[in-house]
Order: C-alpha cells, then structure tokens, then sequence
C-alpha cells in the first residue's frame, strides 16, 4: 500500500454536548510495551530497531482487523504526510522525526494507531469522541491480551511494565483528553490554568503543536504517570480535573457573554464575516473563526438549519480536513492555497443554512 493510505483513516471528533457542553472533543488513551533485552529506540541502532519491527509486526498482524491495516516505515513518509498525521493525532511528535526502522500502523476501520519504536517499542493510542476513557481502555486491555498471548513484554513484579522513563513505569497507560477552550483563552486565563494544572501532575498545551501556537483554542490535556498510581486513581483523578475545566470554562463563557460592550459577540460577528467574505484566508485564521463560530453555535448566538451536534462535527471536521490540505500542500509550496482555503470557507457557509439569533445583537 501507499504511504498516503494511512490518511484515508479519518478521525471524525464528535464533542460531548450532553455531558461537557461541547467543551471535550475527544479522549485518547495511550498505552506502551517494551520487549526484554533489546535497547530503547532512542538508544537502539537501525539494525536493533529493525529487530524489534521483525518481532512485533507479525504479531500486531495476526490480531483480527490488523490483517489489512496500513503499515509503513517512516522513511517512507513525506513531511507533509508527517505533518498531516502529527495534526490529526496518529502520530505523535516523537514519532514524526523517526526514520529507520520505525512503523506506523493504521487499521482502515477502527479508531486506533500502532507506532512502533517511537519512545517505546510499542505505543498504541486509542480515540474516542466526548469524554469516554472506559471504551478506549477496554479496547487496549483486549489488544494487551492478545499481544501478550504471541509476546514477552520487560515486566517486573516490583515496577510494572518497564519504559524508556522509569517515573513512567507501572501500567503503561496514559489519558488524554482534546480540549475546546475559547471562553478561558479570550479571557487570558490559560497561564493560570496551566499553573495549577501543574500542581495537580496534570499537562496542558495547544493541539496544533506547531510553532506551539495555540490558535483554534484547541488544547491537549494529558496526565503525567507514576509506578505509585494504579490507572484507577489516574483515571478517576484525571476526570475530575477534566469535569473542573469544563466548569470553568462554561462559567468563563457565560460571563464573558454578558460583559458590557457586546464583546463577545462582537468577536463570534467578525469571525463570521471573515469567513464569509474573504478572499484569502491563512490556516491561523481559519482555526481562530471556526473556533469563534462554534462557540456562537454552542451559545444560540448563530443557528443552523442542521442538528446542533451535526453542525459542531462538520466545523471540527472542516478545520481538521483544511489542517491536513495545508500540511501537504505548503509542502509542495502551492501559492493558491490561501485563495482556496478562503473558497472552501465560503463554500462551507453557503451549504449549511444559518442565521444570527437576536442575542447576539
């Protein structure tokens, strides 16, 4: 199969609207193993990676639904398809600066990505839409299984499975969890709230990772494991931290849409009348006014013809689909990308009827 296969596996974010308000797009659970006696990849030569490859592929393929995933080398990988997955998240960035010796692995139907020798031999991630660890997990916990049944994995009674970073043995599971944050980012509260995450061993950054901009109000929450926590006292810990931003940030958005001055909604018109009536359009803008514009969604301020939730899933889906055309596009240095990212705004606008309510005047 082609490298550009592996893109063909769309992850369609479908927020949580009953349970987070739309703030939690997705969760992943991360999941890592390593085989005994062979060098972590960082340490491992091409020949010591290609031996774990040689040992773990088959296995992966023997699991039923893996037989016809889409495996291939990162050497084979261009920058932009690198750059394209890196967005998406089925590649982490670790990952996008492998070559030799190092796999990624993507099944056609399922939610998950397989990266061999990243950090760790083996990392599976698993995605899921809203706020939902349970399934993610159960999902690797089988995969572990099966694994475990063809495969021995540096385990210790003492420590756990055994990693690259020995504070992060134990389980060998990590949760992650896809943020939409417009009301504490537009109030200046994300160094705060990046402070006192802290205290709660708990990360935040931008999900576009690139340049470490944070435009799109997107952000990545991620716990940060150790051998003396079981992935129940991570899990139920991590979700509490997850429910508590998601209160905040609701009482951030509903103060900020009864400041004086109409400033928020001043901010949701103008992002509006830039996609609606622009000619160019940079891939920054474009993250920042479709944020706006979800936002006026979520707060009756803009209403679609179309079920609210269908229309959050088309605007994170626009906005991934348009990241993934500039990762391979600027690659090849097309100058007409700006005027069709702008044509693909309008277009949207056009093809799915709206009004403004009369709030936001």
């Amino acid at each position: 199969m082609k490298p550009e296969s592996l893109l063909k596996n769309k992850l369609n974010w479908e927020p949580g609207r009953n349970t987070t308000n739309g703030v939690v797009i997705g969760s992943i659970v991360r999941m890592v193993r390593n085989l005994p006696d062979y060098p972590f990849p960082g340490w491992s030569t091409r020949k010591g990676r290609q031996a774990v490859a040689d040992v773990l592929l088959p296995a992966i393929k023997e699991i039923r639904g893996y037989k016809n995933a889409v495996c291939a080398e990162m050497n084979e990988l261009t920058y932009g398809i690198r750059r394209a997955l890196l967005t998406r998240k089925q590649l982490t960035p670790c990952m996008a600066a492998r070559q030799d010796g190092c796999f990624v692995v993507i099944p056609q139907k399922r939610p998950v990505c397989i990266m061999v020798n990243e950090e760790e031999h083996l990392v599976i991630h698993t995605f899921r839409n809203g706020l939902d660890f349970d399934s993610g997990m159960n999902e690797l916990l089988n995969l572990d299984e099966e694994l475990q049944s063809k495969l021995e994995f540096a385990y210790t009674p003492l420590n756990g499975y055994l990693t690259s970073i020995p504070s992060e043995a134990g389980d060998g599971l990590q949760l992650y969890c896809l943020l939409h944050l417009p009301g504490l980012s537009i109030a200046n509260m994300m160094n705060q709230v990046t402070k006192a995450l802290e205290k709660l061993h708990v990360s935040i950054s931008p999900y576009f990772s690139d340049s470490q901009d944070d435009t799109g109000h997107l952000f990545v929450l991620f716990s940060i494991p150790g051998p003396e926590d079981s992935i129940e006292e991570i899990q139920e810990g991590f979700s509490d931290v997850v429910r508590h931003l998601v209160h905040r940030e609701q009482q951030v958005r509903q103060k900020l849409l009864g400041a004086p001055g109409l400033f928020l909604q001043d901010a949701i018109g103008r992002a509006y009348g830039l996609l609606n009536t622009c000619r160019r359009l940079s891939i920054k803008e474009l993250r920042d006014a479709a944020s706006l514009l979800r936002l006026g969604t979520l707060l009756k301020l803009i209403c679609w013809q179309e079920e609210e939730h269908d229309i959050l899933v088309a605007l994170n889906n626009f906005v991934l689909d348009q990241a993934t055309i500039t990762a391979l596009a600027e690659e090849k240095g097309d100058p007409s990308l700006c005027l069709r990212r702008a044509t693909a705004a309008r277009d949207f606008l056009n093809n799915h009827p709206h009004h403004f309510s009369d709030t936001a005047v």
